[in-house]
């Protein structure tokens, strides 16, 4: 068990011998290490950002196969925030009944008033850049679920999020992940790769804000 664990900590870092290790297998694998730390909270910790983009670096020399890569990321990602959406829904419905069960011994009111809020305020925003966001990526399909929130909007909105999430780390490693430079500082490139995919969910929130603001103040004056 110790060995799995490991080898699925450490799969953003040690892909090349994996690859070597498991052959075609490895799809699997990448597989179902996106959906475990999509589907499940307590798994957050798992290397996500970073898979893909070692995914994608690999697929640049040929031993894996980008498209393939991309479909697999987004049906690990869409099914994983599926799950975590039905379980924060059980969660919540036996959080309502007259069971013993507390979510609070788990997750503070705190933070999942200030998480729904959020998703109240923007919506399918929310949803669609969540994946962008660390911590928030796996929360929010959890409070959705724990909160009524309607699945079928919650799936609507979170499936071009997937694909964009998909595609900007993957395209990322195939496109700049074997550069000699990249690789030496590959810390600092993820970071920075972390924080430009972080300027259009931005700029999007800064856009929908101004709207409610100017609504809210045209209301106001009228």
């Amino acid at each position: 068990m110790h060995d799995v664990f490991h080898i699925i900590n450490t799969i953003n870092t040690e892909l090349p011998q994996y690859i070597t290790l498991f052959g075609k297998k490895i799809y699997i694998l990448l597989f179902i290490v996106i959906f475990a730390k999509t589907a499940y909270v307590v798994l957050t910790f798992l290397p996500g950002d970073a898979t893909l983009f070692a995914g994608g670096t690999i697929a640049a020399s040929g031993e894996l196969h980008f498209h393939i890569l991309f479909v697999l990321f987004f049906l690990a990602t869409v099914a994983g925030d599926a799950q975590n959406y039905l379980i924060g829904k059980l969660v919540g419905q036996l959080h309502k009944s007259k069971t013993s069960f507390s979510i609070n011994k788990f997750i503070s009111p705190h933070a999942i008033n200030k998480t729904d809020a959020f998703l109240t305020q923007y919506g399918k925003l929310a949803i669609m850049f969540s994946r962008f966001v660390p911590l928030l990526s796996t929360t929010l399909p959890f409070i959705s679920g724990f909160t009524g929130y309607s699945f079928k909007r919650f799936i609507s909105y979170n499936a071009p999020g997937a694909a964009i999430w998909s595609f900007t780390w993957v395209g990322a490693g195939y496109l700049i992940g074997n550069i000699a430079w990249v690789q030496r500082h590959m810390f600092i490139s993820l970071l920075c790769i972390t924080l430009l995919s972080l300027v259009p969910p931005a700029i999007a929130f800064i856009i929908e804000y101004t709207k409610k603001v100017t609504t809210a103040t045209e209301v106001t004056e009228s």
